[in-house]
């Protein structure tokens, strides 16, 4: 029709169409809101380091600080981290000694010391609340005792080193020391341990009896409750200490964290109504993860600076 109009030209024989030019795409721009905090966390003057999480998937991240960058990191799925000391983490039972190439592992109802080619040196009947002194010493609980692998001795072989320990803190201890502040439970266990020093350790106790149960967060220098304390919780759990052992964490079931000083006093942080906290290697620094994403202030600071990372974790720690 356009022909006979005279209003278009007939195109050549072999023309073809033109092609359609691609569309041109730039480089998505970066999220503006990880700009601003990213420009925060510097002008806060947070250091450099690395913060390893865990997303509400179980998927394990890892980025740097201040700048929120990838980071190398382990990979996998854990929810939360099982053990935590200073820059070392372990999603494991069994966390790795701070000397040597012994491992702890735990086997139906029994707790093994191994060496490096996996050979079996030591077991003794135990659960897996496995810890390590800063000394190298291994720990672990039984029947709610905290023991320690020792020498046997048999009049036929001498010293026979399996199946063998020795209680460091009895439930004798912790119900002549609980009930000396004030607790009146008929039955107390220790479910956690955390050493502190060679000599302090923090742990969370559970005393039962008519009047229901409570978990108590306490230190204990040797057989001695450092510090009486008088808060009870419904459950504790994922006890923690900060990588220089000034403070100890659990969290709290029903929400938020349970916190003490090293010498057993209850600590009011900043914000306490968390799901996981971390201190930077320093301690000069707090991250804690809330369902608001993870907020990153100075420890010390009465009235401190949040800065708000929009992170969703479920556990993290500052390396």
């Amino acid at each position: 029709m356009d022909a006979l109009r005279g209003g278009g030209e007939e195109p050549e024989r072999g023309a073809t169409e033109p092609e359609p030019r691609a569309e041109t795409t730039t480089a998505e721009p970066p999220d503006p809101t990880l700009v601003d905090v990213r420009k925060d966390l510097d002008r806060a003057g947070v250091p450099l380091g690395v913060l390893t999480y865990a997303d509400e998937d179980c998927r394990l991240h890892s980025v740097s600080l201040p700048d929120l960058g990838p980071h190398p990191g382990p990979e996998g799925r854990a929810c939360t981290f099982s053990w935590v000391s200073g820059n070392q983490l372990s999603f494991g039972e069994s966390p790795p000694s701070p000397i040597g190439d012994l491992r702890l592992r735990c086997r139906r109802g029994t707790v093994g010391l191994a060496l490096s080619n996996g050979g079996l040196y030591a077991i003794a009947p135990g659960r897996c609340g496995i810890a390590w002194k800063p000394d190298g010493t291994p720990t672990f609980l039984h029947r709610g005792e905290l023991r320690r692998f020792a020498p046997c001795f048999r009049d036929d072989l001498g010293v026979f080193p399996t199946r063998c320990s020795r209680t460091l803190l009895s439930r004798g201890d912790l119900e002549r020391e609980l009930r000396r502040a004030g607790w009146r439970r008929s039955r107390y266990v220790l479910e956690e341990v955390q050493w502190l020093t060679d000599s302090r350790v923090a742990g969370i106790v559970r005393g039962s009896g008519d009047a229901g149960a409570d978990d108590i967060l306490v230190v204990f220098e040797g057989r001695r409750l450092v510090t009486p304390t008088g808060f009870g919780y419904e459950n504790l759990m994922a006890l923690r200490p900060s990588p220089l052992g000034t403070h100890v964490t659990a969290r709290v079931a029903t929400g938020g964290l349970a916190v003490v000083d090293h010498a057993g006093r209850p600590v009011r942080l900043a914000m306490m109504h968390g799901r996981a906290i971390t201190w930077s290697p320093d301690e000069e620094w707090i991250a804690e993860a809330t369902e608001a994403g993870v907020y990153i202030f100075r420890a010390e600071d009465r009235s401190p600076i949040f800065v708000n990372v929009p992170i969703a974790a479920s556990d993290l720690v500052w390396r």
